[in-house]
């Protein structure tokens, strides 16, 4: 990766809000479901959601999220009482007192190209991390004396490392060619995962949320593309692509287990995201969803109302001379998925909640009560 791209000073940050070693922080690294506007202030001549209709429903404009409004992590953080976590490049207004989001829009688990990645992200997995390592080195340089130093380096070990990856690393790759090996792909993502927990447990984390990936196959972008459509489940999933997903998340699940053996004085915490889409898919009326499978914000109609070539907010000119415009729906409450893949703001509250009441979490971890007594004994 181009290092003025990947080494980007933190000093253009700074003076700026630290963590206080009293406190834990919820550190977030991954994709576009979790990027509070990273890649928009990255590269903000790219348009990475940084145009209407993105944003509109409760900030009033974009702000690099790709969401209506807020995506699962904001409920997540504003759930835990922290309020909205800062894009660790973010050079203006940024507040890192309870954590730092570096997830870019676009990354993969893999580190596959110059760019970092073959999706169109900016920063990969590992590049996130090696951040997250510059802001650790950085926050714990300032510190006064030894103690202080000593105390810095357990608030890392105190926090919460949440990550969100690997679904950009399938959808640009799997069934594009005849000779995908869906198990040995799987194994390359797997080992990437690996690379990256165990380079943030070298670093000090001890308490890890790692999300596993969402029924590909049901959201529009990957059930109206060209590949694989033969086979479909009642509901109009592609059954390749969802049984590519279950053993992503089997082997998800064995890796986490495999460092649970290893590291057992570490938390090792699978969040299944998975279960909660697809029993929305299945049963949207218990979300208040009528269009389950339509994208809100999107052009062609349908069930799926997705057309890859014309994308939310945009408006394209066919060869023949006309104009397509892919607009927001009336409600976008009424749906599951936003835009091609990404989830509205409504039911982004969903997947927070599975996460907030630890119901999707194996094993279980109470995050409010972790972040209530820490900053309520912060505050004595």
């Amino acid at each position: 990766m181009d290092n003025a791209v990947s080494n980007v000073s933190f000093a253009l940050s700074v003076p700026l809000s630290l963590p206080d070693s009293a406190s834990p922080s919820l550190y977030v690294f991954g994709a576009s479901m979790v990027d509070n506007g990273e890649n928009a202030v990255a590269m903000p001549l790219r348009q990475y959601a940084d145009f209407e209709p993105y944003g509109s429903d409760y900030f009033g404009k974009p702000t690099g999220r790709w969401s209506n409004g807020r995506n699962f992590m904001d409920f997540i953080t504003q759930g835990l009482g922290i309020g909205l976590l800062s894009p660790y490049l973010q050079s203006i207004g940024s507040d890192f007192t309870y954590g730092v989001n570096f997830a870019s829009s676009g990354s993969t688990a893999r580190n596959t190209t110059a760019s970092g990645s073959d999706s169109g992200g900016l920063f990969c997995l590992l590049v996130q991390i090696e951040q997250f390592r510059k802001f650790q080195d950085l926050v714990v340089s300032r510190q006064k004396s030894k103690l202080r130093k000593q105390r810095m380096r357990q608030h890392f070990a105190n926090s919460i490392y949440f990550i969100e990856t690997a679904h950009n690393d399938y959808v640009s790759v799997a069934f594009h060619s005849e000779d995908f090996d869906a198990v040995s792909f799987t194994e390359t993502v797997i080992a990437a995962i690996r690379d990256a927990l165990q380079a943030l447990y070298d670093s000090g984390a001890r308490t890890f949320i790692v999300m596993n990936l969402t029924p590909l196959g049901c959201d529009p972008g990957t059930a109206t593309n060209e590949y694989r459509n033969e086979n479909r489940d009642e509901y109009g999933c592609k059954l390749d692509y969802l049984e590519l997903a279950i053993m992503h998340n089997e082997r998800l699940v064995e890796l986490l287990n495999e460092f649970n053996a290893n590291y057992s004085s570490a938390q090792w915490i699978i969040f299944d995201a998975y279960s909660i889409m697809l029993d929305a898919y299945h049963n949207p009326s218990n979300y208040g969803v009528k269009y389950p499978f339509q994208a809100c914000c999107g052009y062609g109609g349908g069930k799926y109302n997705c057309n890859s070539d014309v994308i939310c907010g945009q408006s394209v000119k066919f060869a023949n001379g006309t104009y397509a415009v892919a607009k927001k729906c009336q409600d976008p409450s009424l749906h599951i998925i936003w835009d091609i893949t990404h989830p509205t703001e409504s039911f982004s509250e969903y997947l927070a909640r599975g996460v907030l009441d630890g119901t999707y979490l194996s094993p279980s971890i109470n995050l409010r009560e972790k972040f209530s007594i820490s900053m309520s004994g912060a505050k004595q």
